[in-house]
């Protein structure tokens, strides 16, 4: 990867808070494989994630923000883009169900990458947006209310391909 690319991607996710945003997209991405077949587990293991991300943000940042205001945020992002993720995962169970009697060896494999990669690409967005917010230099703890009514804006737009490549480069950065 050349030095301009990594500028691109670092434009995305500001130096200081990369290492705690990649080890959540591995940590939010891991969840995502028992997460497909318990979709309960992936769900609960997002929101610990996220609230765990959230709380070293804050810290990194010199923000004070409880575990308590950290997990309101995170669930308000979970409710954000619950019917995104609704939908997503519908789409991959529907996916399931189309690959897997054709590819039935990479089917599972494929559907299960989906899913992984869903959940990396919405910590990373959820990371972001926090980051940004907590960088601000005006931004203080009841701005907190106001980043979590605001959060779905910010982790429903169709992800572009930048995002998509820190994802990839964060899983196989992080993840090995």
């Amino acid at each position: 990867m050349g030095s301009d690319d990594m500028g691109d991607k670092m434009a995305l996710v500001e130096e200081k808070y990369y290492d705690t945003i990649g080890a959540a997209v591995v940590a939010a991405a891991g969840v995502g494989v028992p997460g497909l077949f318990v979709p309960s587990l992936d769900m609960a293991g997002v929101g610990a994630t996220w609230t765990a991300m959230i709380l070293s943000i804050a810290k990194t940042s010199g923000r004070e923000i409880n575990a308590a205001s950290a997990g309101k945020i995170a669930g308000a992002a979970i409710g954000a883009v619950s019917g995104y993720v609704l939908g997503s995962k519908i789409l991959t169970y529907a996916a399931v169900v189309i690959l897997i009697p054709y590819f039935p060896v990479a089917g599972i494999p494929a559907v299960v990458a989906l899913n992984a990669l869903l959940n990396g690409l919405f910590t990373l967005k959820l990371g972001i947006a926090t980051a940004r917010q907590f960088s601000r230099p005006d931004f203080n703890t009841t701005d907190i209310i106001d980043l979590a009514a605001s959060i779905a804006g910010q982790l429903t737009p169709i992800p572009s391909s930048g995002e998509l490549q820190v994802v990839h480069e964060m899983i196989k950065n992080y993840g090995s």
